[in-house]
């Protein structure tokens, strides 16, 4: 199916007053959308073919929003309200997650249901998801996310992580992982292989060999901090190269790479960039926060996700990866025209201003965003409104 959407704005570079970037400049266009991909950006006009037409009303038209780091089975919407209950450890909260969830008055579809609509609201058309798999809950919470995910088909896209939330080791998950990577999840998950499977050589060495026998990536939570957080970076970094796995390993939170300095951190950094190791985080406010400007800078991806929605770990969370974004510029002191311009690339993946042409080209699939602003920086800056997202050609209000 052929269609135009017609009279959207797109910005095409900055303003400048001297020195100082004062705004972007925009271009009025329409886009010819086929078979959910981009075949032709013009100028605004007003020839259409006879085709079937859809107005932007001069929307701001941003590359599609993702949400890089949530929990499908987890998420506690829908529920009564209650605070997150005690637990004295990470095994114990691990140990009673499951019968929180497993005797919750709504099933794990519906839970995760309430999850994508909130997400939905801001915006979002894809998802990276970590399911536990392991022999307490075996597969059927990926079971029951994937036959939830076939209600969506065509409205948004997701990736899978095969998560051993118990420990690869310490549970023995290593079948279970297995198991799920050759039955839906396209991606190999872990946690904290020293401080809860005690042996980080031989738990990312089994990681490594999971997501290369399935040709699959590999994303992390990795909290560890002091010297066992870096010896399991090192290790990280060492079964990339070993396995050149460059480009399909990402860590998450990676709270312990605040704990490299001098020489020795900026080394490490520009390790993590040659080998395109990405840094994904929830950006926590309990100053554990990893320098995450500091690892932009250096080259290395980072992406934000929004992790916790009330759930067993935290009461708290909105579902808005755009509110995470406003508080990682606030964080960071960005202010610039450019700066925060280029921050949208933290939720897109894509930058919305580019040295050669449109960031939107021929040829792309035709997802993106039109938003209620002026530019991607006021966009960042005031948390716009998100007027409808477009997934393949399909659109969403």
């Amino acid at each position: 199916m052929k269609k135009w959407l017609k009279n959207v704005q797109i910005e095409t570079g900055y303003k400048q007053q001297g020195d100082f970037v004062s705004g972007t400049k925009t271009e009025n266009v329409d886009i010819l959308i086929e078979d959910g991909r981009v075949t032709k950006i013009r100028p605004h006009g007003h020839d259409f073919n006879g085709l079937v037409v859809e107005n932007g009303h001069g929307k701001l038209i941003i590359p599609a929003i993702r949400e890089m780091h949530c929990h499908f089975d987890k998420s506690k919407l829908g529920l009564a309200w209650q605070p997150t209950t005690p637990a004295t450890s990470i095994v114990e909260r691990f140990e009673n997650e499951i019968p929180q969830l497993d005797q919750a008055p709504l099933t794990l579809s519906e839970r995760m249901q309430n999850l994508i609509e909130l997400e939905r609201q801001h915006g979002v058309t894809f998802f990276r998801s970590h399911i536990d798999v392991h022999p307490k809950v075996g597969q059927r919470y990926l079971q029951q996310t994937l036959a939830t995910l076939q209600e969506y088909q065509g409205e948004f896209g997701y990736e899978l992580v095969a998560f051993p939330q118990h420990g690869l080791l310490c549970s023995q998950a290593y079948q279970d992982v297995k198991t799920a990577l050759e039955n839906g999840a396209s991606l190999v998950g872990g946690v904290d292989p020293n401080a809860l499977d005690g042996d980080a050589v031989k738990s990312l060495q089994q990681t490594f060999e999971l997501a290369t026998t399935h040709n699959a990536r590999i994303d992390l939570h990795l909290h560890e901090r002091g010297t066992q957080g870096k010896q399991t970076f090192y290790e990280i970094l060492k079964e990339t190269k070993n396995n050149h796995w460059q480009g399909k390993v990402t860590i998450s939170h990676a709270f312990g790479l605040n704990d490299f300095s001098g020489q020795e951190r900026q080394e490490f950094f520009q390790q993590l960039s040659e080998n395109k190791i990405a840094v994904f985080s929830s950006v926590p406010l309990d100053g554990a926060i990893p320098p995450l400007e500091e690892l932009r800078h250096a080259g290395v991806r980072v992406a934000l996700g929004c992790d916790n929605v009330y759930d067993s770990w935290s009461s708290l969370g909105n579902g808005n990866v755009l509110e995470k974004l406003n508080r990682y510029i606030e964080i960071f002191g960005i202010q610039t025209q450019d700066g925060l311009t280029d921050s949208l690339a933290l939720v897109t993946g894509q930058k919305p201003i580019v040295a050669d042409g449109l960031w939107l080209k021929p040829g792309m699939d035709a997802s993106f965003t039109l938003v209620d602003s002026s530019c991607s920086a006021e966009f960042v800056a005031r948390q716009g409104k998100v007027c409808a997202s477009y997934y393949k050609g399909k659109s969403f209000a």
